[in-house]
């Protein structure tokens, strides 16, 4: 018998300043795992603490609010399973103290049971994760190949102490096992185990990542892994590596046709780093969609790159079902994209390809990051000057956050640039944590609200001197409080 054979992976609450800087999404890193576990024989839950309890909101008195259940309906929940794992993930640096609450909790209710944390922070600080008492494990990096190994490991009684991909303690060491041989063969991962997740929950909130969807019944999905850009302000290569590596286009359409026939799913959000990276085999994706006539609609929220898109791509994608595109365009300026950012993007080629995806239909929206260290008056006004010239008058802003595991943490650690009283749980894109000399806080804060003025007089004027837009406008309002009253 298998002392190991039950698994409880948690997603944790969340705890914000604002209610609505999270969204429910579906957390497809632990549907992964489970899927692969499932196929090994273990019995398997998936517990998304977020999604179980967001009508629960607690304000804190920190001023902060925490959404999902709470320790003792956590704990419940534990009892009822009775697991002899547990994994938590662990995605956001700011939500790292409700991951080590729960393992926390864990070891209050049984000490025997085994904690393993896994996800972007983690992988990031791995010693750091391990620095909490009632942790026992940390998966570095993709977690599929290492949580299996490490539950046959422990079944075994082996020498975990040499498992790529995992850090632990021993006789009060910390032994940190990077894994240098990522999954090639994407297609070898069983699907989602979305049969695991409460779908009905997720899809009631009318709520993801990239906002409010066009169909009610929508689920994430992801097509490869790995990005070769160099971004300052990234760590998604501590988590995925350099090396792109996708699956074939017919093993995408055949998920896609799962979740469709199974599951009911409507839409999808494609939440790929670069799914465009290989336009061939995106282009292939797109075609397959159209022949087989899957009917679904998709976006790209987490953005794609405009360096590895052209025309004709941006075409398929539009008849495949796509109807808005996000593009990563993080800075207006050329020199300061290139040689402090590390973007490989050709800002030339910018407007004409939003111009032509505008002229099909599809919905615009762009990406920035301001304040990196570097940035000055003149490459963050470039900023906004670019917006309006492509006529993007909303972009999606990102203050520059120094996570854990970038180039841009340890620039800012070694030139003295975090702010003081600088807190990891403070790190969103919505915060100040860095203070440069060339632009301190209180100029970039000023300089925002500037830009931002400049837009909305732009779009104002956008919309009064368009007939199309005016009447677009007027139509949702009537039916916001018109017709739905």
């Amino acid at each position: 018998m298998n002392k190991f054979e039950r698994i409880l992976l948690i997603q944790p609450p969340v705890t914000s300043y604002q209610l609505g800087d999270f969204t429910p999404n579906m957390p497809l890193g632990l549907a992964y795992i489970a899927a692969v576990l499932e196929k090994n024989g273990y019995q398997v839950k998936i517990l998304d603490a977020l999604i179980e309890g967001w009508q629960c909101i607690r304000k804190l008195p920190n001023g902060k609010f925490q959404i999902g259940l709470n320790c003792e309906q956590i704990k419940e929940k534990i009892k009822n399973f009775m697991p002899n794992v547990i994994g938590i993930s662990s995605m956001f640096t700011s939500q790292w103290h409700n991951v080590a609450n729960i393992a926390q909790l864990v070891k209050d209710f049984n000490q025997d049971i085994p904690v393993v944390v896994g996800g972007a922070h983690p992988t990031a600080v791995p010693a750091e994760a391990l620095g909490q008492e009632a942790i026992d494990f940390a998966v570095v990096g993709e977690g599929e190949v290492t949580f299996l190994e490490l539950l046959k490991g422990m079944e075994n009684g082996a020498d975990l102490t040499a498992l790529k991909g995992l850090a632990l303690k021993r006789e009060g060491r910390k032994i940190i096992n990077y894994r240098d041989d990522f999954i090639k063969d994407l297609d070898a991962i069983p699907f989602p185990a979305r049969h695991l997740l409460p779908l009905e929950k997720y899809f009631s909130t009318g709520l993801s990542h990239g906002g409010l969807r066009k169909r009610r019944r929508f689920t994430p999905i992801v097509t490869s892994r790995g990005c070769p850009a160099r971004c300052v302000f990234c760590s998604a290569y501590k988590m995925w590596g350099r090396q792109f590596r996708s699956r074939s286009a017919e093993n995408v359409i055949a998920e896609i046709k799962h979740i469709k026939n199974d599951l009911g799913i409507e839409e999808l959000s494609i939440e790929d780093d670069n799914f465009t990276y290989d336009k061939e085999r995106a282009r292939k994706i797109c075609d397959l969609m159209i022949k087989e006539k899957l009917d679904l609609a998709w976006d790209t929220p987490n953005g794609i790159a405009l360096y590895s898109i052209d025309k004709e791509l941006i075409k398929t994608m539009k008849e495949s079902g796509c109807y808005r595109l996000s593009f990563a365009i993080e800075s207006g300026n050329q020199e300061f994209l290139n040689k402090v950012i590390k973007k490989p993007l050709n800002l030339e080629f910018v407007p004409r390809l939003i111009n032509y995806a505008r002229s099909l239909g599809l919905e615009i929206s762009v990406f920035f990051v301001v304040g990196i260290p570097g940035e000055t008056e003149k490459t963050l006004s470039d900023s906004f000057r670019f917006s309006r010239k492509i006529g993007v008058y909303r972009p999606f802003v990102s203050i520059a956050t120094p996570y854990p595991g970038t180039q841009m943490f340890e620039d800012c650690k070694d030139k003295g640039y975090l702010v003081q009283g600088f807190d990891q749980a403070n790190l969103t894109i919505k915060q100040y944590n860095i203070q440069t000399p060339g632009l301190p806080i209180n100029k970039l804060k000023r300089i925002l609200k500037e830009e931002y003025f400049k837009l909305y007089f732009y779009d104002a004027l956008d919309i009064i001197t368009n007939p199309a837009k005016l009447l677009k406008l007027f139509a949702k309002v009537w039916k916001k409080f018109i017709v739905m009253n």
